[in-house]
């Protein structure tokens, strides 16, 4: 049996595709991020534009598909003169082939000289909004948001399943993570320490620290989560976030919305690929913009002052010329020395 002829004659079909602002441009290019997160649907929406002769399409993560069932892939794109090769879930296990145009997508940051890398997170806010046909209120598309999360497939499934479907992509992608994950949710934008992590585990499950620390870098590494650090400060505990702000609910029956909502304004930075960082008065700082991020959802615009005039110092510290104050529906601007400070909607600032 060849299997690569069965792949070359069976390419995968055309599958239900809501634009991205993340697209295929470059004929060297690596798609990168979490599963989950659209990197096939943007991979097979751009092979429609493709007679299907000049594609050959190859998942890794297919268990029908093996090493040395495509040890000759070199002579067979040469001799059906394939232009565009596509290696999905690629972790070397074959050597780059030669071809005029290839595709890769990773769970990993995969550096590769000649191809574009480009990260596919999953869905911000203004995409969400794209997909999103229900609501037409602002505020009501954001409650779905943040209720639903940000996996494309779980806002085009059935709503009322949102938290089963979350949990069956985890224990799916992730079947030896998921103690791990639920030790996890609780801390959800807040410090965490991982050997803290650790001695809550060993006390329900005989696992090794070793396995606790690679467990939980496999999971940063594939961009199941997020840390931060404390700026300036070394071997300080980091804050921790989920790629998807609603993972915390799918493992958790506890709610916290202000540690919900400071994780969907982290997930909109981190998509920018920035340096972030954290300190004492700041969720978010960030160096090369000179700004300063503050999650207020309901604080009312006179306490926001207030606390504006106290941090001041600390912003000229820092050399923050502009500190934005993501709430949920109050405005407004103020000035203390040459520092502005401005009160936006989270609507407003994300899709601005």
């Amino acid at each position: 049996m060849d299997i690569l002829e069965i792949l070359y004659d069976n390419p995968p079909k055309t599958r239900r595709f809501l634009p991205r602002k993340v697209t295929v441009t470059d004929k060297k290019t690596i798609l990168f991020g979490p599963r989950g997160g659209g990197k096939s649907s943007i991979i097979i929406d751009h092979l429609s534009k493709y007679p299907q002769k000049d594609i050959l399409y190859i998942d890794f993560s297919d268990l029908r598909v093996k090493s040395d069932d495509i040890k000759n892939l070199q002579n067979f794109i040469d001799k059906n003169r394939i232009k565009l090769v596509i290696l999905e879930h690629y972790d070397f296990q074959c050597p780059l082939p030669n071809a005029s145009e290839i595709i890769l997508s990773s769970t990993k940051a995969l550096h590769i000289k000649g191809f574009e890398s480009i990260f596919v997170a999953l869905l911000d806010f203004e995409e969400f909004v794209s997909f999103d046909k229900k609501h037409q209120n602002i505020e009501h598309i954001f409650n779905f948001f943040a209720n639903m999360g940000a996996y494309p497939s779980v806002l085009l499934g059935q709503e009322e399943a949102k938290y089963r479907h979350i949990q069956y992509m985890l224990k799916s992608f992730l079947p030896a993570c998921i103690d791990i994950l639920k030790e996890l949710a609780p801390f959800q934008s807040r410090p965490l320490s991982i050997f803290e992590i650790y001695k809550l585990m060993r006390v329900k499950i005989p696992l090794s620290k070793d396995t606790v620390y690679k467990q939980i870098e496999r999971l940063e590494n594939e961009f199941y989560i997020y840390f931060i650090s404390k700026f300036n400060k070394k071997g300080v505990n980091r804050k921790f976030y989920f790629a998807d702000f609603a993972v915390k609910n799918a493992l958790s029956f506890e709610k916290d919305f202000l540690a919900r909502f400071e994780n969907i304004v982290f997930c909109e930075l981190v998509k920018k690929r920035r340096e972030i960082f954290y300190t004492d008065s700041i969720d978010f700082y960030l160096p090369s913009k000179n700004t300063g991020i503050i999650c207020v959802p309901f604080l009312p615009p006179e306490l926001i002052k207030r606390r504006f005039i106290k941090i001041s110092k600390e912003l000229k510290l820092l050399s923050i010329a502009n500190l934005r104050v993501i709430t949920l529906s109050n405005e407004g601007e103020f000035r203390q020395d040459s520092i502005s400070c401005e009160i936006i909607p989270f609507w407003e600032w994300a899709m601005g």
